[in-house]
């Protein structure tokens, strides 16, 4: 595998509506980020995540894109691609440790020239050796790197590797994240098919997607294999550490919250005060219409990490939720 370092040039297809697209493009990594016929700033990447074999770029608003990259534009906000010879995540790192350290390097010009420069502060994260920039942050026992997802004690300590434990994009609860299929296959006399895409999922939503495709794919048997295979692999390969995380989740999901804080005990005492756990009991508060406990759960995820976005984040929508109530 290609070092970070190594990567100046590399190949790519543009992925559009979940199809890669014909042709492949030539990117660049150097003094900016080159994207076929589109220049980016590192300063204009705003976040990355892969999925599989393909890489997510999130761009700020402003970007002057290409004709050719314009019409892969998803949201208006963000280019899908499938790099060519070279892994998804490995691209990602190489991207990640530019556009932090640039990022990082902007707010300290800025803290300097406003006569703040004892507020500059910055870590590497352990995972993915992006700059962490905690500038104007009080130290906290963990910080949170929004390139990779992971949350670890300063110094590199404790560290929850977030390739794997990281937020579900579909429940918002923190989890073990892994593709599964979701396959349907159909028998109509003589008209017969199937219909597939990959799924990432925490292993709680991967329990759902069980129990959907079992139902439908019953009636046919020819996908049941496939149903069942989402199942063993969401009980396999757990961290002993997080083993029972998912149970804890659906139990907070379904708003059984003090239900859900004894479940989430004994990982809290594998990983005190982890600011993903309490993010999850805040949701499980919430989910059960406990605001006080909810805000409790919050504010000791926020001790925990102030950097932590999921929690900066659930804090900022229940606030806005509040404004409008009153």
């Amino acid at each position: 595998m290609r070092a970070t370092s190594d990567i100046t040039t590399f190949d790519f297809r543009y992925v559009t509506r979940g199809n890669t697209a014909f042709g492949k493009r030539h990117g660049a990594i150097g003094a900016e980020l080159t994207l076929d016929d589109t220049t980016v700033r590192w300063e204009q990447v705003a976040h990355t995540t892969v999925r599989g074999e393909r890489l997510v770029i999130v761009l700020h608003a402003g970007v002057q894109l290409g004709k050719r990259s314009a019409k892969y534009l998803v949201d208006e906000a963000a280019l899908v691609i499938q790099p060519a010879g070279l892994d998804a995540r490995t691209l990602e790192k190489a991207i990640d440790r530019r556009a932090s350290a640039r990022e990082a390097e902007l707010h300290r010009e800025q803290l300097i020239a406003e006569g703040k420069g004892d507020q500059v502060r910055v870590v590497t994260c352990p995972v993915c050796k992006s700059t962490v920039d905690l500038s104007g942050l009080e130290s906290s026992r963990y910080v949170y790197c929004r390139f990779c997802e992971s949350v670890f004690g300063e110094g590199g300590r404790d560290v929850t590797d977030g390739r794997r434990y990281r937020t579900c994009d579909e429940c918002g609860m923190f989890d073990r994240i892994q593709p599964y299929p979701e396959f349907y296959f159909y028998f109509l006399l003589v008209v017969y098919g199937f219909r597939y895409r990959q799924r990432f999922l925490c292993d709680a939503c991967a329990h759902r997607l069980f129990l959907k495709t079992l139902a439908v794919n019953a009636i046919f048997v020819l996908g049941v294999p496939t149903s069942v295979w989402v199942k063993i692999k969401s009980m396999r390969g757990r961290e002993p550490s997080f083993a029972t995380l998912a149970g804890a989740n659906a139990l907070s999901r379904g708003g059984r919250y003090q239900d859900a804080m004894a479940a989430y005990a004994p990982l809290l005492g594998s990983h005190p005060e982890h600011p993903a756990i309490l993010t999850n009991q805040a949701l499980g508060h919430i989910a059960g219409k406990d605001a006080a406990g909810a805000t409790k759960a919050l504010s000791r995820a926020l001790a925990s990490c102030n950097s932590y976005l999921p929690a900066l984040r659930l804090a900022q929508v229940r606030e806005r939720a509040t404004g409008r109530d009153t």
